[in-house]
């Protein structure tokens, strides 16, 4: 059975209302950022009703995923989710991409929201690549702006 990432010991749970959206639980997060980077994700957040991602403790990965709460990394999805995807890039200590929850996603046929390709390219974003990558395993194409559909 699916269990949906849980808060370690180490982090402190995020207590977010239920009834806010993705993207008001990000813009929070995101409130003050100067990471450049941090207004590209807010956009991929706009249209999104759910997240799936997991990166170490310092990364923005893990930073979004807390700021999702029950939104993230859920282990229940059904066509009409639009689902946000973050994966950690070229650091040391990277967790890898989850790819049993983007399988349960991939089979309730949800539309992804990944890094777009000049941004996914980028030589950091080794894990948007994998994501790239294990979408196309799955039957998905990318409409060359991140959006990614059944085929």
């Amino acid at each position: 059975m699916h269990q949906p990432q849980q808060s370690s010991l180490f982090e402190p749970a995020v207590s977010v209302p239920p009834s806010t959206s993705l993207f008001e639980r990000m813009s929070k997060a995101l409130l003050g950022s100067t990471h450049p980077y941090a207004q590209k994700d807010l956009r991929k957040a706009t249209t999104a009703t759910k997240f799936i991602g997991r990166g170490s403790a310092a990364s923005s990965t893990n930073r979004y995923r807390r700021a999702a709460g029950d939104l993230a990394n859920c282990g229940h999805y059904v066509a009409d989710d639009v689902v946000f995807v973050s994966a950690e890039g070229a650091r040391r200590q990277r967790l890898e991409i989850d790819r049993d929850e983007l399988a349960l996603a991939s089979r309730a046929g949800v539309t992804f929201i990944t890094d777009s390709p000049a941004d996914r390219n980028r030589p950091y974003n080794v894990g948007e690549r994998e994501v790239a990558a294990f979408l196309q395993t799955q039957g998905y194409s990318d409409d060359g702006q991140g959006h990614w559909q059944k085929r």
